[in-house]
Order: C-alpha cells, then structure tokens, then sequence
C-alpha cells in the first residue's frame, strides 16, 4: 500500500505497524466511488458505509467527473482500468480539480504506476482487491488532508485535455483527434466533456470562440 507524504509529495509504503490508530474525519460531502464492475461498486459503497461515510456511486467517469467538479471537498476512490478511458488520464483530471483526496484501487498495481500517479496528485494507491480496513484507512488519511488541499478558483487542465483541445479548434472530429493521439474515441469524448465543463461552454463551438 502507497501513500502520498502531504509534506514531500513522494510515494511512502505504508507498513501495518504505520496503519493503526483509527481516527475517523468526518466529511460534509458523499464519497465518490468510480468502477464500472456494478458488482464490486456496490460491494466498495457497502465497505465505506460502514466506515461511517456517506457515499455516492458511478459506473461512468463521465458522470463521476460531473458530480466531482461540483462537489465539495471531499475523498475520490477510483478504479485505474475502466473501459474506454485511459486510467491515469482519468485520475489526472480529478487531480486538476484542486480539491479532492484521490484514492486509486487497482489490480495493476506496480512502482512506476505508483509513482506516476504520485506525480499526478494522488494521495493513495490500494492493491485490487483491497481490504475493507485498508480502504476505510485511506480514506481516513485522504479525510484528514483535506484541509490542505488547495481549493482554487482557477482552471487547471490537464496534459491530455490541452491536446484535446488543441487539436478541437484546429477543426479535428474526434475519430481524428482518437487516431492523432492513440485513445480511444470514447476517452476523447471524456476529454471534450470536461473541458466544455471547466470553460463553461455549452458546445465545441462555444470553446473555439
């Protein structure tokens, strides 16, 4: 299990010694859990429940990054590998929101996905399947950062979401713009969406004028 340190920013492995001491941070808004197996959604919402929390479930990002970007502060806890959205990709975009705790649960767990991920902003990275202590444990840790995690009025996209964008008021459609980057055309929609949220424009054209 990987943790970010809110003071170095680097990636530390948390040993079970290091994983005692509950100390419950309650929150005023849902958790925000993300994974398109509506199976082990539902078994992961049942887990926080009785952690304590109330928390909210997706099966889409699309959905998940909407309700995300209008939330308070609060813990994300996310899949790494859903269908049609590259997973890092989908992780920086809650990060670039500036507010919320980021937890990742994967199967795909290795260094170099941890540390990129690091990186990118996210507060903890759980092995798939994780344990009902460990994830209440992280979002534990994620709920007693929050207050330093900066809230800020300012825009920030993502490295994708800039080429997306790019690429939008050049003209591309977005089986264009999915074969000029390598993704999919699905997570190229996931970018458009975003970026008409975070600008505020009700279509493609707005963005370009």
């Amino acid at each position: 299990m990987y943790h970010r340190d809110m003071t170095t920013g680097r990636a530390v492995r948390l040993e079970a010694s290091e994983q005692g001491g509950r100390q419950t941070a309650p929150l005023p808004q849902e958790i925000i859990v993300i994974d398109d197996d509506r199976a082990l959604l539902e078994l992961t919402l049942l887990t926080v429940r009785a952690g304590g929390y109330r928390a909210v479930g997706f099966h889409d990002p699309l959905d998940a990054l909407m309700w995300a970007s209008d939330a308070e502060p609060t813990c994300i806890v996310s899949d790494l590998k859903i269908p049609g959205v590259e997973g890092l990709d989908l992780v920086a975009a809650f990060c670039a929101l500036n507010r919320h705790a980021v937890i990742i649960v994967s199967a795909f767990v290795d260094v170099r996905m941890t540390v990129d991920a690091m990186r990118l902003g996210v507060d903890d990275v759980l092995p798939k399947p994780a344990s009902d202590e460990s994830l209440i444990r992280a979002i534990e840790r994620g709920a007693a950062a929050l207050p330093a995690v900066p809230v800020r009025e300012d825009v920030a996209f993502t490295r994708r979401e800039r080429q997306v964008a790019e690429l939008m008021l050049a003209g591309n459609t977005t089986k264009q713009i999915a074969q000029t980057l390598a993704l999919s055309p699905r997570t190229v929609e996931f970018f458009r969406a975003s970026l008409l949220r975070k600008t505020q424009s009700p279509n493609s054209a707005a963005l370009a004028s």
